[in-house]
């Protein structure tokens, strides 16, 4: 049994901001004429709607959780799958492209509306039962299968951070493995056979698995994450010497921000005066510009080369 690595008030604050959502959407279908509400609205599904002015301020994932809560609340016999399988259940999802609702029908028939929204995704893999469950209600493929369909549908980057997120809650790889074999030769599954190759269960955010999937896409490597230096911990290490750290938000947040600083600039200096090299990234940066991360990597390895090759002359 593999070891479950997230942090309980993680999950507890997750769950309490699913509730605080759930309290400003608007469910028109349980609305009399009289009982609209005012203010302006977003339509996340045409009977569901959530205020304008807490849409404004809602982060990226807070909104896609919000989309794919309002497809299961009025999709009945559909089951949510691939990214909006993993938003529903809490899974690490960084999509490289448009998301679209992702839902499986039971047959090939949806909805004119629904096609024609350009909000959703529908899937025809055919789902056992023992690939399904009823989360909060609702029906979603399990996080396994989630995990395959996301690889399959979406690549190697995407499938190796919500793999990276299966070992570190615990799931056991040989059961990821007989579920992949037992897809067969369905369309796309050597991609999830990759990620679960290179799939590790001490990733530390999905940013890091981000980071280390582009690299390994890349061809840059060895990568090691969570490298220990004496008593520091580097978020990935590539070729023995080059760290990269990605800024995680929260920990420069609060009261003690200027501690924190004055702690993070020691642990660079101590580490880098043993003769390693820092690359900081941001999460946005990563995001936004994934070759241009790579270009950097590339531009520093580069460069320690160049240094080897005039010092050897």
């Amino acid at each position: 049994m593999g070891i479950d690595r997230e942090k309980q008030d993680v999950l507890d604050g997750w769950d309490a901001r699913k509730e605080a959502l759930r309290e400003l959407v608007v469910d028109t279908r349980r609305l009399t004429h009289g009982s609209f509400p005012d203010g302006d609205f977003v339509e996340l599904d045409p009977v569901i709607w959530f205020p304008a002015d807490e849409w404004a301020g809602l982060a990226y994932h807070d909104r896609q959780w919000l989309r794919v809560e309002a497809a299961a609340m009025t999709s009945a016999s559909a089951v949510l799958v691939g990214r909006s399988a993993a938003r529903k259940l809490g899974m690490w999802v960084i999509s490289a492209g448009e998301e679209r609702v992702e839902v499986a029908l039971p047959s090939r028939g949806s909805s004119k509306e629904r096609r024609q929204s350009g909000r959703y995704k529908f899937h025809h893999s055919p789902l056992r039962a023992d690939e399904q469950l009823v989360y909060e209600g609702h029906r979603v493929t399990n996080p396994i299968r989630t995990f395959i369909d996301i690889a399959r549908h979406h690549g190697f980057v995407e499938g190796l951070i919500a793999a990276d997120y299966l070992l570190r809650r615990g799931k056991n790889r040989s059961d990821i493995e007989q579920a992949i074999r037992r897809m067969g030769r369905a369309k796309g599954i050597a991609v999830a056979r990759r990620c679960l190759e290179h799939a590790i269960d001490n990733s530390d955010s999905p940013y890091e698995s981000l980071a280390r999937a582009l690299l390994i896409e890349a061809g840059i490597g060895p990568v090691v994450a969570q490298a220990q230096i004496e008593r520091y911990y580097a978020d990935l290490l590539v070729k023995g010497w080059l760290i990269i750290e990605i800024d995680g938000e929260i920990k420069y947040e609060g009261n003690d921000v200027d501690e924190v600083l004055r702690a993070e600039r020691h642990r660079q200096k101590r580490i880098g005066n043993k003769g390693y090299v820092f690359l900081r990234f941001s999460p946005s940066f990563l995001r936004k510009h994934p070759e241009k991360f790579i270009a950097e990597v590339r531009a520093a390895l580069a460069g320690a080369v160049l240094v080897g090759e005039r010092i050897a002359q």
